[in-house]
């Protein structure tokens, strides 16, 4: 993270808190947008992943926002079955389309 006075991130272009921004390819960003362009912001909340991370389906979640999308218990990669590109606990996903 850099500092630079008074000039708004690209994409959102409200101006940088504290004078702080993210450097990607050469351009300043806020913290979302610069998540955003890497490809780290969590599929469940849409919030910056900065520690553990599930990549699952192609996406990328917070461990905690990895959850069935029925009963909404916590999942873990490699323990779930996915239906029309949400995941399911196997419980949940035997029952509804079993």
């Amino acid at each position: 993270m850099e500092k630079i006075e008074n000039q708004p991130p690209l994409d959102c272009r409200e101006p940088f808190h504290g004078g702080s921004f993210f450097d990607h390819e050469g351009l300043p960003y806020c913290e979302t947008h610069y998540h955003a362009k890497r490809g780290s912001l969590c599929a469940g909340c849409s919030k910056p992943i900065t520690g553990r991370c599930i990549t699952a389906m192609f996406k990328k979640f917070h461990p905690e926002h990895f959850v069935c999308a029925f009963c909404l218990k916590q999942l873990n990669k490699g323990t779930f079955k996915e239906q029309n590109d949400k995941p399911y606990c196997h419980q949940c996903f035997d029952k509804l389309f079993g």
